[in-house]
């Protein structure tokens, strides 16, 4: 290896990057090839990633691949990971787990660290090798502990819900924490629902809704939502019915069903917002035709009752129903009554007797 062909590299990068040049990938690879040359093993990677992803070139994955694996040959490990996710999914190559954990195996020995959580994953789904959630584990540790929050994530995770160890609520939260710190915000959503919930922690809606927003920052999903739930029934320095709507229409509108439910009762009782029955029904409706139960119940009380609808007992026996079918306890209660007062139906004990036995049986478990 060459101080020139170091020089051709870095001119390649500065190309690659629009650094100091303008930005050109054609420039790039023509450096990066007369840096391959010298068997670089960075460019000769850099060269198998701009025909992996069409930079310069047309996209051609097998001739990524051989450029990959010219470069894994020569100890590169960022290389022998690209090379290894390529043979796992049958990328430029034919899919071979052995030929993944082979190169897996190199560059996780070499401490890279995103192969190390790449073998663990094979490990803990048995993909080429037995399923062993102890070596899974093993090589997660080693990657963690250089603050890959990836795998951080992944042992808070496991830890948190004992998936191939025990339990475990203060590694949960330690692991959780340091990829959280780091912006991840799976890792984010997740510590802030240890703290709503008071799982392993004390329960601090304060630091809750702290992790929620900066998962929600993110566009995480299930953290608008539960943000936005915080906001709607959390306890007094967090509740704000305003915000929360806010959130539940975001979460809502990307199609979050759970925040449809929450989103038409703030509708229904103009909790933070106007009261509007007509929105409360199209939420609820959308969400029930998702086949949410809690929206079929709200559905189902809405036409016994006639408000926001027209009232019609059939109509809200078939909402109900459908919640009731699914071990909605309220639903089958409802369903009970309807039946033994002869409301809407025709006065049925034993079915009435069926339907209160099954909310029993559900309350029980």
């Amino acid at each position: 290896m060459t101080d020139m062909a170091q020089t051709h590299y870095r001119l390649g990068m500065n190309y690659f990057r629009g650094k100091g040049v303008e930005k050109s990938f054609v420039e790039a690879m023509k450096w990066f090839r007369l840096a391959a040359q010298h068997k670089y093993p960075k460019a000769i990677f850099m060269l198998g990633r701009m025909y992996d992803n069409g930079q310069g070139t047309t996209a051609n994955p097998a001739e990524a691949a051989k450029y990959y694996q010219a470069a894994a040959e020569l100890g590169y490990a960022r290389a022998q990971n690209t090379l290894g996710q390529a043979y796992i999914k049958g990328r430029g190559v034919p899919a071979n787990y052995d030929q993944a954990l082979h190169w897996f195996r190199k560059a996780a020995e070499q401490n890279f660290s995103d192969a190390q959580y790449n073998l663990g994953l094979m490990y803990a789904k048995g993909h080429g090798v037995p399923k062993d959630f102890i070596e899974a584990k093993r090589w997660w540790a080693m990657a963690a502990e250089q603050g890959n929050p990836k795998v951080q994530f992944t042992l808070g995770h496991m830890y948190l819900v004992g998936k191939g160890v025990k339990k475990n609520y203060s590694k949960a939260r330690q692991w959780l924490r340091q990829a959280a710190e780091q912006g991840l915000p799976t890792a984010q959503y997740h510590l802030g629902m240890m703290y709503a919930r008071g799982t392993g922690v004390l329960q601090s809606y304060t630091e809750a809704s702290k992790w929620l927003r900066k998962a929600a920052e993110q566009n995480f999903l299930d953290a608008i939502y539960n943000l936005g739930k915080l906001h709607s029934s959390g306890s007094e320095e967090v509740r704000d019915p305003l915000t929360a709507v806010t959130l539940l229409k975001q979460a809502a509108t990307r199609g979050h069903q759970r925040a449809k439910v929450l989103l038409g009762q703030h509708y229904a009782k103009g909790n933070g917002i106007q009261q509007d029955l007509q929105l409360a029904y199209h939420w609820w409706l959308e969400a029930a035709n998702s086949g949410n139960p809690d929206a079929q119940y709200n559905l189902g009380i809405m036409y016994l009752n006639g408000k926001g609808v027209q009232t019609d007992a059939m109509e809200g026996k078939r909402w109900l129903t459908l919640a009731a079918d699914q071990g909605h306890t309220k639903a089958q209660y409802c369903l009970g009554m309807m039946y033994s007062t002869g409301k809407g139906v025709p006065q049925d004990i034993d079915e009435a007797f069926r339907w209160k036995e099954a909310a029993e049986f559900w309350e029980s478990l």
